[in-house]
C-alpha cells in the first residue's frame, strides 16, 4: 500500500539549523550571553521572594548569629504535636528578632518584652492544662526567656545588624500581628 503524499509544499527547503520554530512551535528565546571564563553569574535565576535573605552570605549570618547567641539549655523539647512544636519553634525565633532590634528603642523593647512575657505565661498555662510534661513546659520556658534571646554580651554591633537586615520589616510584621501569638494559636494546634 502506498504512503500518503506530504500535504506541505515540498519546494520549500526548512529553515537554517538553530532558526526555526523552538519547543511547542514558538519562536526560540535569544540566546543568553555567556559569562566571561572565570567570572560568577552576578544574578541567580531563583525568582525573590519578599523576606527571603538576598545572598547565602546572609542566610549564613543570620543562621550563625542564631546558633551562637543561642545558649545549648535553650532548646525546645517535642510536646507530641509537631504543629505545636513549630508554632513554638516560630514564636521563639520571631521574638529573637523582635527583642533584638528593638535594643536600642527604650518603648518599642518594653512594648515587645511585656506582650513577649504575657505570651510565654499564656503558653505555660495552656501547655500544662493540655497535659504537657513538666520538663518540656520548663524547656519552653527556658527557650522561650527574654534573656536568652537577647544577643550574647561579646556580639558584635555587625552581627546584630546583620539580623536586623534580614528582617527590615520586623517592626510592621510585630505591630500588625504577622506573628505567632501563642495565646491565640495554640491551643487549637494542641487539640
Amino acid at each position: 500500500m502506498p504512503h500518503p503524499l506530504p500535504t506541505a509544499a515540498t519546494s520549500a527547503s526548512p529553515p537554517p539549523r538553530g532558526q526555526g520554530l523552538g519547543v511547542g512551535g514558538h519562536p526560540p528565546s535569544p540566546p543568553h550571553p555567556s559569562p566571561a571564563p572565570g567570572s560568577r553569574p552576578t544574578s541567580l535565576a531563583t525568582p525573590k521572594v519578599p523576606g527571603q535573605a538576598r545572598d547565602g552570605l546572609s542566610l549564613l549570618l543570620v543562621a550563625a548569629l542564631t546558633f551562637l547567641t543561642t545558649p545549648l539549655s535553650a532548646q525546645v523539647i517535642p510536646t507530641g504535636s509537631p504543629a505545636a512544636d513549630i508554632l513554638l519553634s516560630q514564636a521563639i525565633a520571631e521574638h529573637r528578632v523582635f527583642l533584638t532590634c528593638s535594643a536600642l528603642d527604650p518603648q518599642t523593647h518594653a512594648r515587645i518584652l511585656a506582650g513577649w512575657q504575657a505570651d510565654i505565661a499564656s503558653a505555660t498555662a495552656i501547655l500544662a492544662a493540655h497535659n504537657v510534661p513538666p520538663e518540656t513546659v520548663a524547656a519552653f520556658t527556658s527557650a522561650a526567656d527574654p534573656q536568652a534571646l537577647m544577643p550574647a554580651d561579646d556580639a558584635t554591633w555587625a552581627e546584630v545588624k546583620g539580623l536586623c537586615d534580614t528582617h527590615p520589616d520586623w517592626l510592621t510584621a510585630y505591630d500588625t500581628f504577622d506573628r505567632v501569638i501563642l495565646d491565640l494559636k495554640l491551643v487549637g494546634v494542641l487539640e
